[in-house]
């Protein structure tokens, strides 16, 4: 079961922010505060996201999202009330591969069914006898779900619309309304990042995968995973049906297919990545001589497919690979060099770089060098802070915190310029220990969202709030409610400055799930 203490503990951040984010503390806080949480009617409230703008390979963004705790709560609690229900929604549909699987001993509270490695292998058994193929996706899928439809996919849209107006609402009108809350009541749009929004997802696909399956039988073969179909037919005629049917199926659900990623190709296709398949068989020496020759090698092959590759992890992948080997003294700083070569390309491989950098020198006992970090640090937030890049500049700021990098007064205006929760929150920790030369960070900015009276339910209540209880800023509005005003008493974080330290973050690993059973076909 997904239960309100999980989702809370490990599926409230985004799991792409640095771990120093964390909500164990109000997690515990909640559970043992509900009935004088209760009384202050926090599940009626209509609060607004964080925003956190993502990077991810060939400079495309996400826009991440993280939501008010107190309507987070009560979205939590409405799971967890309704779970049994929701699952036996989500076994209707064999389709997914990405049906939500709560767990109890994994970094997240849910979990998709199979983790993303696994699909090589389900293709191989799901695509047996296939001569055509049809591969699409759903546009801008969560922010463009529209809530109502949680009702309509749980109990059928007529049951939902009949019941508009009665005393007595039903369990999809119940989640409707709380994933409305979280975002101003709008009810267009889920947040990424949350563990609530793959439930949420799940429910409104599986009852479209569940009507395509009635409708085309065994005909139907392959698998959705999230937002994204991978279907095989036998025919073209077959594949033209199922496409029409499928978008008929989501306009439904006031959902629309991505005209760019939707297409039909004749068989056979790759069960994976062909730049992945190379770069794993990539031979790295241990001799000293030969280790650093491979791994220019591999770092140059690497470089390559990724201006083939653009949109792939292919740079992350190289890391990781490289990061499974010895590395002998003598080839450290050649390594050190490509690793810090590769994040200075691609951004969105710094905390995986941070990790294996921290990793191999721990097991070699190298020193890492300040002054290469510093000069990627630098240039990464000099060049990413001005146009709003917030992941960039987080994990910039986190290496500096881990490995005590000081940043300069160029970095520290190009920091202070970013209204970001997460960059603000770093860059304050960055400031307290010296990091940043006395009075170089211009917190006006900062300091004014921190005062603002609508503190508790607008954008930036992380940053009001944290700054508040570090002592780094004030914010009155936060100090006054009722709400906010239990956490303080409590000394609820939300941003632990201890859990900063040189190590493997979660970030960095791959995004965990369930592996394919031999017996699976």
């Amino acid at each position: 079961m997904a239960t309100t203490l999980d989702l809370l503990s490990r599926g409230f951040f985004p799991r792409e922010v640095p771990d120093s984010f964390t909500t164990a503390s109000f997690a515990q806080f909640a559970i043992s505060s509900q009935p004088a949480l209760a009384k202050l009617k926090y599940m009626r409230l209509g609060t607004r996201c964080i925003g956190h703008n993502l990077a991810r390979p060939g400079g495309l963004r996400r826009p991440l999202k993280i939501p008010n705790p107190f309507s987070y709560l009560a979205l939590c609690e409405k799971i967890e009330q309704h779970w049994t229900l929701a699952r036996t929604h989500f076994l209707k549909g064999d389709l997914s591969a990405s049906r939500p699987r709560a767990t109890r001993v994994m970094d997240r509270a849910v979990v998709a069914r199979l983790k993303l490695g696994e699909l090589p292998k389900l293709r191989a058994r799901r695509w047996r006898g296939g001569r055509y193929f049809l591969k699409t996706d759903i546009n801008q899928f969560y922010p463009s779900i529209y809530t109502h439809s949680i009702a309509w996919a749980l109990h059928t849209k007529a049951i939902a619309k009949g019941n508009i107006g009665k005393k007595r609402s039903l369990p999809g009108d119940q989640l409707d309304v709380a994933s409305r809350n979280l975002q101003s009541r709008q009810s267009v749009g889920i947040p990424i990042g949350p563990d609530t929004s793959l439930i949420i997802a799940e429910i409104v696909l599986t009852a479209v995968d569940h009507e395509l399956r009635k409708r085309f039988g065994r005909k139907l073969r392959g698998f959705r995973y999230v937002d994204d179909y991978e279907l095989v037919f036998g025919s073209l005629r077959e594949a033209e049906d199922v496409l029409v049917e499928l978008q008929g199926l989501l306009s439904d659900y006031e959902l629309v297919l991505n005209p760019r990623k939707t297409g039909i190709s004749e068989m056979p296709v790759p069960l994976t990545e062909s730049w992945s398949i190379e770069l794993s068989r990539f031979d790295i020496r241990k001799t000293a001589k030969s280790q650093v020759t491979d791994l220019i090698a591999l770092f140059s092959r690497a470089f390559e497919l990724a201006e083939q590759h653009p949109e792939q992890s292919v740079l992350r992948y190289a890391i990781r690979r490289a990061g499974a080997e010895t590395i002998n003294a003598s080839s450290w700083k050649t390594f050190e060099s490509v690793i810090l070569d590769a994040v200075t390309v691609d951004p969105s491989t710094f905390a995986t770089a941070v990790g294996v950098l921290s990793n191999i020198s721990m097991k070699g006992g190298y020193k890492i060098s300040k002054q290469a970090l510093d000069a990627v640090i630098s240039a990464i937030i000099v060049r990413h802070a001005p146009l709003g890049h917030g992941s960039e500049v987080a994990w910039a700021l986190w290496a500096a915190l881990c490995f005590g990098v000081h940043l300069s007064n160029e970095v520290a205006t190009a920091v202070s310029r970013i209204e970001d929760d997460v960059v603000a929150l770093l860059a304050l920790d960055a400031d307290s220990r010296g990091l940043f030369s006395r009075g170089a960070l211009n917190q006006t900015r900062w300091a004014g969202i921190a005062a603002n009276t609508d503190a508790p339910v607008a954008e930036h209540w992380l940053l009001a709030y944290e700054a508040h209880l570090k002592g780094w800023l004030r914010s009155p509005a936060m100090a006054a409610n009722r709400l906010f005003s239990m956490l303080f008493a409590a000394n609820v974080s939300f941003y632990d400055p201890a859990r900063v330290a040189p190590g493997f973050p979660k970030a960095a690993s791959p995004m965990p799930g369930g592996s394919l059973p031999v017996s699976y076909s």
